[in-house]
């Protein structure tokens, strides 16, 4: 079961909330409601990794409690993700052991980053250990993030978790709706629309000798689907979080509208940004300053910013277009830092160089992310024939639309709470039934497989 199901949506949810806020009159008992309805919907996709995510949850917290065991937690962790991210890449060079390939649990990198910066948060002082078991096994496994996230501190989400209110709201409950509304809109009548005709594209084979019209068009629709889908989750996250009580950190701020690398990143995937920033790229500049010395900072950040995005490539997948996917942000990253100084960059510029990142992005291996960059090279030539032959006015319509919504300012849940007009409630209201009635075909989340 997924977060769209339709039992889910149309049943155990409207169910669930009843329950919740209608006969569950203490804090605690709300507690106990979500960490078995987490765990329960989780272990729907396999009993066995939900017990996988209780023991590391217990272990986590059980071993933050002492210092020195701090690092071994870490460990831990880093070790269960590691295995089941790139146990299938180290059998793909032995085909005679594919029976020996394995189910990569659901959500493991977003639960694990999770404890990894509890863990790190502890160590360092930023918080102190909790000895709320209840409240840090629901912290870990909580429904509506465990999926894709967005990545939450336990400072923040866990300490609202063990002090859940016992009556809803109305703003609460008001931001809830409309996060839910938008999300569900992004995901299933703009991402799913424009993801079938994506997989029809990249499915015919033509983008092998696509000219420069179809290559540079399948990109834009690509880079248009994965944020109205991942966003769409992110939306549908906060709503469901907002309708139970807890205010769960922002994911995306229109990041089509950025006008330098790092602007990009404080506004796509936000919370694996700051996770990233916090844990990985500032340790690793402090370290590189001890080593290097201020004289030599500017190499120190250029080293720090080419690390951290292959880091973050390889975090994706285990594949060359992945890696060269972050090296390119890290670039992109550098070179603004250098010239962003004294020269105001287009933001025409910026969104070409993150075109380029998502033709790289979005291919499954190096032939195919050379075809794709030669063809928006135009190597190929203009390609007007074989893009007249795909061409789709209805696709256009919806990437029209979706094109105006992402550099809108409004494309966010959280930008539509500010938006006060008469038929406002009425207007989201048909969003969400139009939604709803396309839940029959919903396709999976892009960044659940991540």
């Amino acid at each position: 079961m997924t977060i769209l199901n339709s039992v889910f949506l149309l049943l155990c949810l409207p169910i669930g909330f009843a329950v919740y806020w209608l006969l569950l009159r203490s804090a605690r008992a709300k507690l106990l409601f979500l960490g078995l309805a987490s765990y329960g919907f989780y272990a729907l996709s396999g009993w066995t990794l939900a017990l996988l995510l209780l023991a590391l949850s217990l272990v986590t917290l059980l071993l933050a409690q002492r210092r020195s065991l701090i690092w071994l937690a870490v460990l831990a962790n880093l070790g269960v993700l590691i295995f089941f991210k790139y146990w299938d890449f180290g059998l793909s060079a032995i085909p005679s052991l594919n029976a020996l390939r394995l189910v990569i649990p659901l959500g493991v990198s977003f639960y694990v980053f999770k404890h990894i910066g509890y863990l790190l948060d502890v160590r360092n002082g930023r918080t102190t250990a909790t000895r709320d078991a209840l409240a840090f096994v629901t912290f870990s496994a909580f429904l509506p993030q465990i999926s894709a996230g967005p990545i939450s501190s336990f400072q923040d989400t866990g300490t609202q978790l063990a002090n859940l209110p016992t009556n809803l709201a109305a703003d609460q409950a008001r931001r809830g709706a409309i996060h839910l509304s938008v999300g569900l809109a992004k995901k299933l009548l703009i991402a799913d629309t424009l993801g079938i005709s994506l997989t029809a594209i990249t499915g015919s084979g033509e983008l092998a000798h696509g000219g420069l019209l179809l290559s540079w068009f399948t990109v834009v629709l690509f880079a248009l689907q994965l944020y109205f889908d991942f966003s769409g989750y992110s939306d549908i996250a906060l709503g469901l979080a907002y309708l139970f009580g807890v205010r769960l950190p922002p994911n995306f701020n229109n990041p089509y509208l950025a006008r330098t690398p790092s602007e990009f990143w404080q506004r796509w995937h936000i919370s694996l940004s700051q996770w990233v920033r916090s844990y990985l790229f500032m340790p690793l500049s402090r370290f590189l300053l001890r080593r290097l010395g201020m004289a030599r900072s500017r190499l120190a950040q250029y080293i720090s910013n080419f690390v951290t995005m292959a880091v973050m490539g390889l975090w994706h997948g285990a594949t060359a277009p992945f890696l060269l996917w972050g090296l390119w942000h890290g670039l992109l990253l550098n070179i603004y830092a250098t010239i962003g100084i004294t020269v105001r960059v287009p933001r025409v510029l910026l969104l070409v160089g993150v075109l380029i990142g998502w033709a790289l992005f979005m291919s499954p291996d190096l032939a195919f992310a050379g075809a794709l960059l030669g063809g928006m090279a135009g190597v190929n030539g203009i390609g007007t024939a074989v893009f007249l032959r795909l061409f789709d006015p209805f696709l256009l319509t919806v990437m029209l639309l979706a094109a105006f919504i992402a550099f809108s300012g409004f494309s966010e849940g959280e930008d539509i709470q500010a938006v006060r007009f008469p038929l406002y409630a009425f207007l989201l209201g048909c969003l969400l039934i139009l939604s709803l009635l396309h839940l029959g075909d919903v396709k999976p989340f892009a960044y659940v497989q991540f």
